[in-house]
């Protein structure tokens, strides 16, 4: 057993799946967590830093040009690299110059500056991950999507300290658009490693028979019956609802409340990231042992009431001990859901078209996080810190009764093995 974990784990595979989780998380980590500390230390208003989650729209629908990265290959490119290959660099490129003009802006003076270039970053980031999810989709059968998953996971989470605590620690030394060019080197040499160190080959670049841009939305619809299809949407747009929401405004709640740029690092970004892997690694250990939808609806519940150790936070102030309970709980339930989550978006998906459907599938929970988090300013300003993290734990219950629903009426397996 341990042997067969060694093989899966360690294998090349998964250790680029792991790689290229970092590069993915590392944008997204510097668009909504550095940044929005570091607007609110310019003293942002809370609903002007709140409405900045709007900024995650083209990962809300990357699904809309997926089916060209699906499709199409890169001139020249594609010859020597490969289809996947030739669009993850030309894309890093884009996203590492995108970085670095954000980093260059000022949002005291000019903020919506800063916000053009916060989504041009998240639009060469969105577009990452279609190739990136589509990989991993493709290179792995669906006996190891499971480990390809918390690969991403972790290597996501990684990324998060890179961009997360790493930014927060450069800053004590440098300057703001000096930070912005170091994280984004860190993207060079990882796409440097990826693209011409390692050679895989994947399904899109031995036998791609993709002819028509709506091909994979057509075979989506095919497979599964119209109720199944709003049953899943529904269930992956409302599922973490309630932890985003929260999620959103909790670097601005720990700067408010009156933590350190260090104490966020260490507590949120470092201590914070270790919770989340932990949740992963026992999520992946659930999926196992008790079955996927049970796995979702356990830490369906750990969200809910992770959200709550916020509320006892703001009654408590600024204490770094109960500030690392908060983190704990609210990360280590992420992380515990995220395993089964994402491998079941990923199981769902045709490997032919595995970057429109799985950029279809995630941009759903991307439309929550995106639109219905962004009046979350607006909603501290009215009712209090307090009264925000309360609301947004009521968010989280229509994804779990879903999922009980769910499990009683429309067994989740069920829609994986594409069984009627």
């Amino acid at each position: 057993m341990n042997k067969n974990f060694l093989n899966i784990y360690l294998s090349k595979k998964i250790f680029v799946i792991f790689l290229m989780g970092i590069a993915s998380g590392i944008p997204l980590y510097m668009v909504l967590s550095t940044l929005f500390i570091w607007l609110t230390r310019e003293n942002i208003d809370i609903s002007t830093v709140g409405l900045f989650a709007l900024t995650q729209i083209p990962w809300s629908l990357k699904f809309l040009w997926a089916p060209i990265v699906d499709t199409y290959k890169i001139p020249i490119l594609s010859k020597y690299l490969g289809m996947r290959k030739s669009w993850l660099l030309i894309t890093q490129i884009f996203l590492i110059i995108s970085l670095i003009f954000l980093g260059s802006s000022n949002p005291s003076q000019n903020l919506l500056l800063t916000a053009f270039f916060a989504l041009s970053t998240a639009f060469f980031s969105a577009n990452q991950d279609i190739v990136i999810d589509a990989f991993r989709i493709e290179i792995l059968n669906d006996e190891l999507q499971g480990a390809g998953a918390a690969a991403t996971q972790f290597g996501y989470r990684f990324g998060g300290i890179l961009a997360g605590a790493g930014s927060l620690y450069l800053k004590n030394l440098y300057s703001w658009p000096i930070v912005f060019i170091i994280i984004s080197g860190i993207i060079f040499v990882l796409s440097i490693f990826t693209i011409f160190l390692i050679k895989l080959e994947s399904v899109s670049e031995i036998n791609n028979n993709n002819e028509n841009l709506l091909a994979p939305f057509k075979e989506f619809v095919c497979r599964n019956s119209f109720l199944k299809i709003g049953i899943v949407l529904l269930f992956i747009f409302f599922f973490k609802f309630g932890d985003v929401v929260a999620g959103i405004m909790a670097n601005p709640f720990y700067v408010k409340i009156g933590f350190s740029n260090i104490e966020i690092a260490n507590a949120s970004k470092i201590f914070g990231v270790i919770m989340t892997l932990f949740g992963v690694f026992i999520g992946g250990y659930l999926v196992n042992q008790v079955g996927l939808i049970n796995s979702l609806i356990v830490s369906g519940i750990f969200q809910i009431f992770s959200n709550l150790l916020y509320v006892m936070l703001n009654s408590v102030g600024a204490d770094f001990v109960f500030l690392l309970i908060t983190v704990a709980g609210e990360n280590f339930s992420g992380g515990l859901g995220s395993a089964a989550f994402v491998a079941y978006l990923s199981v769902l998906c045709k490997k032919e078209y595995s970057a429109t459907q799985y950029a279809l599938l995630s941009s759903f929970m991307g439309l929550a996080r995106t639109f219905l988090s962004s009046p979350s300013g607006f909603i501290v300003e009215s009712f209090g810190w307090g009264n925000f993290f309360i609301i947004s734990t009521i968010f989280g219950l229509p994804g779990l009764l879903i999922l009980f629903w769910m499990r009683k009426k429309f067994p989740i397996e069920i829609q994986i093995s594409g069984k009627n």
